[in-house]
């Protein structure tokens, strides 16, 4: 059976054509199935045509209620649609098939369908009102972008008629105060002028001051170079200075830590590197804390904690954490039994005799048969020597 559109009424199958041969009547047809793809278009189509039914009969309806409000009261009267009452234009008005019934059960396979095609139309039109929102935004940008390139071209225009009628008035307002700034304009002007142009002198003092402005333009950047070298040793100075003293600081804080059983103590012995940078951030936050009690808006040194306070604060905070997670700290800081090292087992005694039964052999491995043949002939000799 053919997929059909969601919302579209059924429609009766056509009659096969007949073949050439001819087909007779009631037997089997082949079953010819639609593409999925037109299918879905099919079927979007037939939701995008409900959904207009739907804004254009809401648009009517708002449409109406407008006009009966601009109307007097007597004229509805006269108006049979105004007059009829809700059962009667529910009765008079036309049926959408594509829209079941009040009283029609929905089963939960269209229910499903329908909630999916909401959804599908609800991201639509969230994706086209971002997409809208977007393009408002560039084309203000644009505007704005617009409307400064203009003013900057009415400023141009406005500036080459100075320069006209007024160049130092034009070059005044270019941004030319100081009296090297209008010396070097001078100079470059002069030989350009009809005096300039006829004086030998003018030319040679231009590519002068030409040198003059690229060396002074080079002192200034190697000046600002060494500026900017000069700040950046003296930072990391700053760096190496202040990490220097944090890790003095955490050396001497490990160092405090009492020899009793501690919770910082056992965290260090478990990860040193782990334990450091908890004090760290917990001697931080104290000093925080002591700068805002104390209404401070720059570091003092007597803000930073002592190792003992340190200690103490994490201690405390520590033993409230765990005891809210139903741990008993006194038993998981009570020292463990010592168990007694067992006596050392007596070794056996070692021979090179391979016929000793009380000593073991300093192989373990089994006899070759080299010193197989020795033992029995050690023990020929000595039954020999025992028979004599």
């Amino acid at each position: 059976m053919a997929d059909v559109p969601v919302g579209a009424a059924p429609v009766a199958p056509a009659a096969p054509p007949a073949s050439a041969a001819g087909t007779p009547a009631g037997s089997p047809t082949a079953v010819v199935r639609r593409p999925t793809a037109v299918v879905r278009a099919d079927k979007l189509a037939a939701v995008n045509a409900g959904l207009a039914k739907l804004d254009g009969s809401a648009a009517t309806e708002v449409a109406t209620a407008a006009t009966a409000a601009d109307k007097p009261a007597g004229d509805s009267a006269h108006d049979p649609k105004l007059s009829q009452t809700p059962a009667a234009k529910d009765a008079a008005a036309p049926k959408d098939p594509a829209k079941p019934a009040a009283d029609e059960p929905v089963d939960d396979k269209t229910a499903k369908g329908l909630a999916a095609i909401d959804r599908r139309a609800k991201a639509f039109r969230d994706e086209q009102a971002a997409e809208k929102a977007k393009l408002d935004l560039e084309r203000v940008e644009l505007a704005r972008i617009k409307a400064d390139v203009e003013g900057r071209g009415a400023g141009l225009d406005e500036l080459r008629k100075l320069a006209k009628r007024d160049p130092i008035a034009a070059l005044a307002k270019l941004g030319l105060e100081s009296e090297d700034e209008w010396e070097t304009v001078g100079r470059g002007a002069y030989p350009r002028t009809k005096a300039g142009k006829s004086d030998p002198r003018a030319a040679p003092a231009v590519a002068q001051t030409e040198r003059e402005r690229q060396l002074a333009d080079e002192l200034a950047s190697l000046k600002k170079g060494h500026e900017e070298l000069t700040a950046s040793l003296r930072t990391r100075d700053a760096q190496a200075q202040q990490q220097a003293y944090v890790r003095d600081y955490l050396d001497s804080a490990v160092k405090a830590i009492p020899i009793t059983p501690t919770l910082i103590g056992k965290l260090h012995a478990k990860s040193p590197e782990k334990a450091r940078q908890t004090l760290l951030e917990l001697g931080t936050t104290m000093e925080r804390e002591a700068m805002r009690a104390d209404g401070a808006t720059k570091y003092d040194p007597a803000h930073t904690p002592s190792h003992a306070e340190l200690i103490t604060r994490y201690e405390k905070d520590r033993r409230a954490e765990l005891e809210e997670q139903g741990v008993d700290v006194d038993a998981l800081l009570a020292p463990t039994a010592v168990k007694p090292t067992p006596p050392p087992a007596a070794k056996p005694k070692v021979t090179l005799d391979p016929t000793s039964t009380t000593g073991t052999r300093p192989v373990n491995d089994k006899p070759t048969r080299a010193e197989k043949l020795a033992a029995v002939n050690l023990g020929l000799k000595k039954f020999e020597a025992e028979q004599n």
